[in-house]
């Protein structure tokens, strides 16, 4: 019965985890040339249900709006779409840690580690 009780708490802690918030980012775009070109970025997110809406501001540039998003388990993604193209972000959900990727539909990649503000 506590094994049941301990396993039963741990899936419900991994389903009913909320990405909701301010999150601070480090990290880059892969350059061929010059390797990780450093940058910051800051994320709004907003969870409810499975489902993820909120920003993203990439250094001192404006601010994005994420058109979809979702979260399944610790697994948080999104798309922004503005005139240039999409960007996609695929992200891993660690406690107050988030970490993974950015891609534009031009092909340029971004690393980033966010955590929770």
């Amino acid at each position: 019965m506590k094994k049941a009780t301990i396993t039963l708490l741990l899936f419900a802690s991994t389903v009913f985890a909320d990405c909701s918030g301010i999150w601070n980012g480090k990290g880059g775009k892969e350059d061929p040339r010059y390797g990780l070109v450093p940058m910051t970025a800051q994320m709004t997110l907003e969870q409810a249900g499975s489902s993820v809406s909120g920003t993203f501001k990439l250094g001192n540039d404006s601010v994005l709006r994420i058109t979809s998003g979702s979260v399944s388990g610790d697994q948080v993604t999104f798309v922004i779409s503005q005139p240039g193209g999409q960007i996609t972000g695929s992200f891993t959900q660690k406690g107050a840690q988030l970490t993974g990727k950015m891609t534009t539909s031009n092909g340029s990649t971004y690393d980033f580690a966010f955590k929770l503000q």
